[in-house]
């Protein structure tokens, strides 16, 4: 059989659903990346300066840029080079370092950085990298902790509240800073050119704490403005980014969900197979539905050949006309034309002699039918119902 498929668009119930899913999708993409601008949710790993989390340092990196520390969230291990601008370099709640890692960083400081770190996971990563040993860290009460010692380090600064709490042990060589002396929050130790502070706990840095009694101050101690601040990102899981993997996790969340209603609407309008249909367009009634129409029409006159006379002399004026025979012809020469243009007997009698009956009349319009090119009626075109059927 021949036909064609037609595509169904989103009428269908299928259709319907995909485009509605669409919208809901949109819906909620656009809703989520809404929230995430306007409202964004703390996130991030401990001591990250990218973490807006109470425990990231996000407000001390904000801090340090407001007054004119520059300050670079580094995301390439130090082992990897080029190596971190002279200044200082924060290295606090380290999930893990590496051997080559952290010699790299104690090279660093050697050369005259300056390496704030320690936090709850201590430094132990840092043990065996440097000859000058480092206190060890132990859980301790969250107490306010005043200055030891007038270094850089805590210019203007008088006391420091932690909000998690911890302290310093077997500090041996180096120097307390903060707290009592047997159990300091925070030390320094020189290590070649370079300095190295010592926090039991980093709270006092983090967002939950940095608006504490002076712990703002101590934070701006451990940097001079024209130097560079440096939050190694490494150690909490952040490696160098390119595309997709370099945005937030809410906007890859909003893309997605935009991606998949694109993809819900495409299909909604994509054409799919349906029911066949037929090659062609569909054909008029046949002309017999129209004959017997007029049929009934004349019977209904009660005068079918009064009523045809008018479609008899139309018709016989069209065939002269095509036959080239004048004005006024005669029957003979009218009757050889009709031959000529297709006419049967019924339809020529009817044409010459005029109709008497309503055989006669339906005739007549056959005539006047073929010889204006609008049926394709014979000699033998039907006269009734039955012959038309």
């Amino acid at each position: 059989m021949s036909a064609r498929f037609a595509g169904r668009g989103p009428r269908t119930p299928a259709g319907r659903f995909a485009a509605g899913a669409a919208l809901a999708l949109l819906a909620v993409s656009l809703l989520v990346l809404a929230v995430d601008r306007l409202a964004p949710q703390p996130e991030g790993p401990d001591s990250s300066a990218y973490a807006t989390a109470p425990a990231g340092l996000a407000a001390y990196a904000d801090l340090l840029a407001r007054h004119g520390v520059r300050v670079e969230r580094r995301r390439r291990a130090v082992a990897d080079g080029p190596a971190p601008a002279r200044g200082t370099l924060v290295v606090l709640d380290p999930r893990a370092v590496e051997p080559e890692e952290a010699g790299a960083i104690a090279s660093w400081v050697r050369a005259g950085g300056r390496l704030v770190t320690g936090g709850e996971r201590g430094v132990a990563w840092l043990a065996g990298r440097i000859t000058e040993p480092l206190p060890a860290r132990e859980d301790g009460p969250a107490r306010g902790a005043g200055v030891l010692a007038p270094v850089p380090e805590t210019e203007g600064v008088l006391t420091v509240r932690p909000v998690a709490g911890g302290e310093l042990h077997a500090v041996g060589g180096a120097l307390p800073l903060l707290g009592p002396p047997d159990a300091p929050l925070a030390t320094l130790t020189l290590v070649g050119s370079g300095r190295v502070v010592v926090l039991a706990d980093a709270s006092p840095l983090q967002n939950r704490g940095l608006a504490r009694a002076d712990n703002a101050a101590f934070a701006l101690a451990l940097a001079r403005p024209g130097e560079t601040v440096t939050f190694l990102e490494t150690v909490h899981g952040y490696g160098a980014s390119t595309g997709l993997a370099a945005l937030p996790a809410g906007a890859r969340w909003g893309l997605l969900g935009l991606l998949l209603a694109a993809l819900a609407f495409v299909w909604s309008r994509a054409r799919r197979i349906g029911p066949p249909q037929d090659a062609e367009r569909p054909l008029p009634p046949p002309r017999a539905d129209y004959v017997d129409a007029l049929a009934g029409s004349l019977t209904r006159t009660r005068r079918p050949a009064e009523v045809a006379r008018p479609l008899q002399a139309a018709a016989r004026d069209v065939l002269a006309r095509r036959a080239g025979l004048g004005a006024a012809p005669g029957d003979v020469e009218l009757r050889a034309a009709a031959g000529r243009y297709g006419l049967g007997e019924a339809e020529t009698a009817a044409l010459l002699d005029g109709p008497r009956d309503l055989e006669g009349a339906l005739a007549a319009a056959r005539a006047h039918a073929i010889l204006n090119g609008t049926s394709s009626a014979g000699a033998h075109a039907p006269v009734n119902r039955r012959e038309a059927g």
